[in-house]
């Protein structure tokens, strides 16, 4: 397993998935994001701006719905990092194939954060237990990120 540690957050992901990372200080954002092989991938969105988690889910939802005909969601009220956050998993196809998106948004002191974790049905087969892991080592340092001061 890798550790990625920075911008006031950590988790850990698999050695051979693949890091990437964008700064948008132009809208205050930052985006981490790892993926497989496969169609597989988590991404992570922090917001620096203010904006409730609420509508950042709705947003979310609706470019799903502008971009695919006929979706499955499901309201999910789980935890992340220690805080409670408001999500949706969403089945859609694509491609002829079944996919999984899974939502999920809090709000910490610095940022509201924004987590989505998504694959065809046939590699989450194998890879959906990994991307929960990820989520589940996700840790939020609201007092140990002063870098953030840069991007708003």
């Amino acid at each position: 397993m890798n550790l990625f540690n920075e911008f006031g957050i950590s988790f850990e992901y698999p050695a051979d998935w693949e890091l990437s990372k964008e700064v948008d200080e132009t809208n205050g954002e930052i985006q981490v994001g790892v993926s497989g092989e496969d169609s597989s991938f988590w991404l992570i969105s922090l917001f620096f701006v203010e904006i409730p988690a609420e509508e950042l889910l709705e947003q979310s939802v609706k470019v799903f719905r502008d971009e695919y005909s006929e979706l499955d969601i499901y309201e999910v009220k789980t935890t992340l990092a220690g805080k409670e956050c408001q999500g949706c998993d969403i089945e859609f196809v694509c491609s002829e194939l079944i996919n999984s998106a899974y939502l999920r948004v809090f709000k910490t002191e610095l940022f509201t954060a924004f987590v989505l974790y998504q694959g065809t049905d046939q590699d989450l087969k194998t890879t959906l237990k990994d991307l929960e892991s990820i989520s589940t080592s996700l840790a939020c340092f609201d007092n140990d990120f002063e870098g953030y001061l840069n991007i708003v």
